[in-house]
Formats: structure tokens, sequence, C-alpha cells
């Protein structure tokens, strides 16, 4: 079992580099002009932390989401919405002041799920709530692919209404909040938006610019590889333009969803390459280039944000492949937006249950609740940081090897991939050939435990201890 050692002094930011756990949100750079954050040689964002001194080794361990330093979720939101009125706490999702499932009439098109994110981006510019919006998007005159950008105009916020399964920082953007006065919204997952609350309990400057935190529920995070994988999936010859994660077939379910890149062939025509969801979905579940933080994280529902939006992965929405979206609303504020939204006939809301919301995360919950358990109990290295749930063994036999197996596919492939990118080939061979014993495994493990078990219900063991 994994217990840490008493003389260990607090897992702060330098462990939290040290084990790999470093997520790479850049909250630490607004704290140290030492601080940088750069891609890895597996297609990770992680901090270089190495020029700072004592008292910004401080002062970034109270702002990094994975440090023992800082607050954890419980402490932050209990501050922030317990003051809610007709506030709900749950164990679960945080608190609340709305629970609804619904889309969008102009956004959802172009939008992951029912477009509601954009909707509200789209509204808090408008009627000038905040000066501008910052969210993920193309950003080609970066070493990063996609990266967050600062919109103040609404028409520009189409192109950026989708899901991005690549690593961004908020290292270049807290540095433009922080020279330019204003207020500001951010989009972010549940790890960053955390950074960003702990940031502003020591930031007086970032806590009074940075007026809403927009949270996506997030099941993992991807290095850039993911996106390199599935162009060389897609069949790469040129290099890309760009891409989406998530285009829809309206005519199939909502999970049902292509990745579509495009690129310039030799005589200057704009071409696409297309991998269908059916090739990709596994791969998303056994966790290809994860990084290893988010095996350590427990938060699903963004509970420091004040709202969250997901998919709602539950029927009867999955169905319906223009996409529906869930919405925790945290503060009032963001109710009476959503309220006004569906008087006005942009939004279609209906309320739903906070069991239906956790259904529609399910395995979510499973792996960052139930497994987490499991794998703080296991311990993969000497020193891991403190969560909200307490390391434990009684878990089923079943759940035990995939939490083991599911980390060395992890681990896998990230070196494969490595290896695959090192070579002169476009294809994947290399990296197949490097996952097959372990995907072999998988896929039998898969099959027994589906013969031997009925589906398990969890939910007693989503509570925190």
């Amino acid at each position: 079992m994994h217990n840490i050692d008493s003389e260990q002094s607090i897992f702060g930011i330098k462990e939290v580099i040290q084990e790999g756990l470093c997520i790479g949100c850049g909250a630490c750079t607004n704290q140290s002009k030492f601080a940088t954050v750069r891609f890895n040689d597996y297609g990770e964002l992680t901090a270089d932390i190495s020029k700072a001194n004592i008292q910004e080794l401080d002062l970034m361990g109270k702002t990094c989401p994975f440090s023992d330093s800082a607050p954890n979720e419980n402490i932050l939101t209990e501050t922030i919405f317990k003051s809610e009125p007709n506030v709900t706490y749950s164990d679960v999702l945080g608190y609340y002041t709305g629970l609804m499932a619904g889309f969008s009439n102009k956004h959802r098109p172009f939008g992951s799920s029912g477009g509601i994110v954009s909707w509200l981006l789209e509204e808090i510019l408008t009627n000038k709530t905040v000066d501008a919006v910052i969210v993920v998007g193309r950003t080609p005159d970066s070493d990063r692919f996609f990266g967050y950008k600062v919109i103040t105009d609404p028409c520009d916020l189409q192109s950026n209404g989708t899901s991005f399964y690549y690593p961004v920082s908020y290292d270049n953007v807290l540095r433009y909040i922080q020279d330019n006065p204003g207020k500001y919204a951010i989009t972010g997952v549940p790890c960053f938006h955390k950074a960003l609350r702990q940031l502003k309990l020591v930031n007086p400057i970032i806590a009074q610019r940075v007026v809403l935190q927009i949270g996506i529920v997030c099941g993992q995070m991807k290095s850039s590889f993911y996106l390199e994988y599935l162009d060389r999936k897609a069949g790469k010859t040129n290099p890309l333009i760009d891409a989406c994660f998530r285009r829809k077939d309206e005519n199939l379910h909502a999970d049902n969803y292509l990745f579509e890149g495009k690129f310039l062939k030799n005589n200057g025509e704009m071409q696409k390459r297309i991998v269908k969801n059916s090739d990709i979905g596994s791969n998303w579940a056994m966790g290809f280039f994860k990084p290893r933080a988010c095996d350590f994280c427990d938060d699903v529902f963004a509970e420091t944000a004040d709202i969250a939006v997901m998919d709602a992965w539950l029927d009867p929405y999955i169905s319906d492949g223009k996409g529906t979206s869930i919405v925790i609303a945290r503060t009032n504020l963001i109710n009476q937006f959503l309220i006004s939204g569906q008087s006005n006939d942009m939004l279609v809301l209906n309320s739903i249950s906070e069991n239906n919301v956790i259904e529609s995360q399910r395995g979510g919950l499973n792996h960052r609740r139930v497994g987490l358990r499991y794998r703080l109990h296991i311990g993969d290295s000497r020193y891991l940081p403190k969560k909200r749930v307490l390391p434990s063994a009684t878990i089923d036999i079943w759940m035990k090897f995939e939490q083991r197996i599911r980390a060395s596919i992890r681990a896998q492939s990230r070196s494969a991939m490595r290896i695959q990118l090192n070579s002169t080939s476009f294809d994947l061979k290399l990296f197949n050939k490097n996952m097959r014993i372990l995907l072999y495994i998988y896929k039998w493990f898969l099959r027994l435990r589906k013969i031997a078990t009925k589906h398990q219900n969890y939910q007693k063991e989503f509570e925190l201890d």
C-alpha cells in the first residue's frame, strides 16, 4: 500500500513536476518570470521551474492544481458558492443552483454537443458582461497547434465552438490579462479552473479581472501525440492546416462523430482526411496519450467553475446526432442567463435530475473516484498527492486488473508513439507493433469480464471521504 514518508516535505510543485503530474496549466508562470511551459519529449505541456527561487516556488505551489500546498476543491467551492441563494450541495456534483439539459438553436450545429457554451460566450460579449472571452482555438503562429485566444468579437466564436483534444496552457493569456485591464470570461477543464481559483487567492488583479469561469467536463486530456496519431490514422501525406476532433453526423448517434483534418495538396487544393469514431472510440477509452496527471484527478464536474457543461451521454439525448448538453449552473447569475435564453427562445432547456447528471458521466466517476482509490492504494511511485478520496483496495478484481492494465497502456502509448515519430514513416506500423501485446490482453480481459459480470452500480462509492 502507498504511504507518505513522515519526513517527506509537503507534495509541492517541485514534486508535482518530478512525479510527472504537471498538466501544463501555466498558473505557475504568473508567479515567476522564470517559470515557463513547454512541450516535453512526449507531446505533453509541462512547467519548467528550475530557475525559480524559494519564495516563488512557495507561491507557485499555492496555485498548482496537483500540489498539496493549495486548498482543495471542497474548501474552494465552499468559499465561492455556499452563500448563493437557493444553492444545493452534492458530494458528487458539488454546489449547484440548477441542473438542465438542452441546446442552443443557433449554436448547436457547430458546437460539440448542444452549443450552450458558445451561446453563453456570445451572450456575455454582446451584453458587455465581459470585455473579452478566452477560449481554445487554432494558433498557427505558435508551436502549439491549438491554444488559448482572446476574443472580443462574437462573430469570431464559431470556429472555436468545438472540443479540442490537445494540450493547452493558460500561460500566455494570464500575461495578457495581467497587462490589459478589463473583465474576462475563460473556459477550461476542471484542473485548470482549480488552478485559476487558487491563483485568484494570491493575485488580486487576476481575481478582479476574471469574472466568469466556464467549465468543460473532461474525461481525460491528451498529449499532442493524439492529433498526430489521428492524422496518421487518416492517411497522413501532407502537414495539417487545421483539424476538428468532433465533426458531427446528424444522422447518427451523438457519440458517433468524426475526426476531420484539413491539409493542402501539392497543387494547392485544400482537402480533408477523416477518421470515423468507430476507429477512435477504443483508444479513447483505453487512455492512449493521456497525461499521468489525469489518473490523479477527482474532479469530474468542474466543481470550481461558475458553470459546468458536458455531453448528454444518456438516453434519450444520445440518440440525437445534433447533440445535447447537460448544464450545471453554480450561481444565480448563470441561472438567470439560462432562464432568459430559454424565455427568449434562444435555448431549449429542460430540468434534469442529479441522478441523470451522474449517470451521464458514470465512466468518468468510476475512474476518478472508485478507480482512484485503488490507484492511490497501489501507488505507482513513492510519493503521490493527497486527494479527496482515500486509498482503498475494496473494489472487485476486475476493476483492479483494469486499473493496472490501463495505466500500462497509457504509459506504453506515449513511448510507442515517440518511437513512431522518430522514424521517417507517416504510418502507424511501429506504434501498432509496440502496442499489440497490451491491447490483445486488454481485449480478452474485456471479453472475460463481460461474460463473468453484470453491470455494477458504484454510485455510493462516488462520494468523497
